[in-house]
């Protein structure tokens, strides 16, 4: 195969028990692709995780999220596909992974994607929203919203391919938002009790789930509710990336591009006591994701053994024939062609970290090692958890007291994680997530996705 087109599909919150029946588009590609059953988050929320895909080495290292990808010592993807000759695009939908914090990085074209919300009648620039008056005066609330929708970010892709011919490569990265809360369904209007009910919901997310760091048992009826607009967006989702791809198979350079589709991060449905993913606890439901890789030649296969998004990067610059930059920091990651291609890989740990979470943990840490995963936490390093899967595959009976050996063993594996980048970090009192320049859109973006309080 020559040189291949790469696209790279993220989407938001996307967790890895939601493949298959609500999303028929991205299993039609599963069945022409490697499917990684066993994918894994390196972050916890969006800027750690993205931080972490794009450039294949942990958040904590090179001085953490701040400025993120902006540090010129993160070496990323796109850098090194351009200097390799690739056009590069990238169209973002949450401002944690967008120019702010240096995700530009290596694209030709890169946009910031946000909508100018309806302007709410009435309603003073400053004012604190009152939900249950846009209720009252109709507003539908995909009116207000200022993240793009899944239909529009396809267009933005499709009308950049359109462009590029086909001999020359090109790589595309699409940031799909959808599944992120509110997950207000854009596609079908509410009927009055409907509506009522959104705003209702988002008041109570607003009020008591974002003050509370999650931890908000909202009953049966509103998390019914809740995980019912989750999976209409991640619905809404595959729909336009079914587009997208039924567009690409008609060109002619579709027999050589690749495609990468995987979740950012999980989601939290108060399995262990917290809604949202921006206090992630890093159970399975916070870091296991779906994880789909398309290469053309390549049999169609599910693998089970646990793979990083650390490895994405490397395995798209195999693929695209290209080198990392030997004079910046080193990928942490392994290429998965060997295990695409029909081999094997030497069994290694995963690990997630979740770092300067807005108004969360400083820091956590989850590792799994075969059957066994452990979970540590800065601010509670005295209740670190330890889990055996195939007995617990609900991570609920911690067995830190009762397996003493296996958590000293963890404990090391933790201290060597620490060493690498974390230490830095912590001698500075930098672990918590300092201000950065918002524009006041940006700040209700900020609100709106429940990372910081209005």
């Amino acid at each position: 195969m020559s040189r291949p087109n790469v696209i790279l599909i993220t989407v938001e919150c996307w967790r890895g028990d939601h493949f298959g029946v609500l999303t028929p588009n991205l299993a039609r590609l599963g069945g022409e692709s490697a499917v990684f059953s066993a994918a894994y988050t390196t972050g916890g929320w969006t800027l750690a995780a993205m931080t972490a895909m794009m450039s294949s080495a942990y958040p904590s290292m090179f001085g953490g999220l701040e400025p993120a990808l902006a540090t010129p010592e993160r070496q990323v993807l796109a850098e090194c596909l351009m200097r390799s000759g690739y056009w590069t695009a990238g169209f973002s939908t949450n401002p944690c992974c967008g120019s702010t914090h240096g995700f530009h990085r290596g694209f030709g074209t890169f946009r910031d994607e946000r909508r100018t919300p309806m302007p709410v009648p009435g309603e003073q620039p400053g004012e604190k929203r009152d939900f249950y008056r846009m209720a009252e005066i109709g507003m539908q609330p995909r009116d207000v919203d200022t993240m793009c929708d899944a239909a529009h970010l396809t267009d933005l892709g499709l009308q950049w391919i359109e462009k590029r011919r086909p001999e020359q490569p090109f790589f595309l990265w699409l940031h799909y938002w959808d599944p992120h809360w509110p997950c207000f369904s854009r596609e079908r209007p509410m009927d009055r009790q409907q509506l009522q009910d959104a705003w209702h919901d988002r008041h109570v997310f607003v009020s008591e789930v974002i003050p509370r760091h999650g931890r908000y048992d909202p009953g049966e009826e509103m998390s019914s509710r809740w995980i019912g607009r989750y999976r209409e967006a991640v619905s809404a989702a595959d729909r336009e990336i079914g587009r997208l791809l039924d567009t690409l198979r008609l060109r002619p350079d579709w027999d050589r591009t690749v495609v990468a589709v995987t979740g950012d991060h999980g989601e939290e449905f108060y399995e262990h006591g917290t809604w949202h993913h921006a206090w992630n606890q890093l159970h399975k439901e916070g870091v296991h994701v779906p994880f789909i890789m398309r290469v053309p030649g390549a049999p169609p296969r599910t693998l089970d053994q646990p793979v990083s998004h650390l490895d994405i990067a490397p395995t798209l610059l195999d693929y695209a024939q290209a080198r990392q930059d030997a004079a910046a920091g080193a990928m942490m990651g392994t290429s998965l062609r060997p295990l695409i291609e029909g081999g094997g890989l030497p069994h290694r740990p995963i690990y997630t970290e979740s770092l300067s979470q807005p108004d969360g943990s400083s820091y956590r840490l989850a590792i799994l090692d075969g059957e066994w995963k452990y979970i540590y936490d800065f601010d509670d390093p005295h209740d670190s958890q330890l889990f055996r899967l195939p007995d617990d595959p609900g991570e609920r009976h911690n067995l830190r007291d009762s397996e003493p050996a296996i958590f000293r063993r963890f404990e090391m594996m933790r201290l060597e994680q620490v060493s690498r980048g974390l230490t830095g970090l912590m001698q500075r009192g930098s672990l918590g997530q300092k201000d950065f320049e918002m524009d006041e859109m940006m700040r209700e973006q900020m609100v709106a996705l429940g990372y910081i309080a209005g």
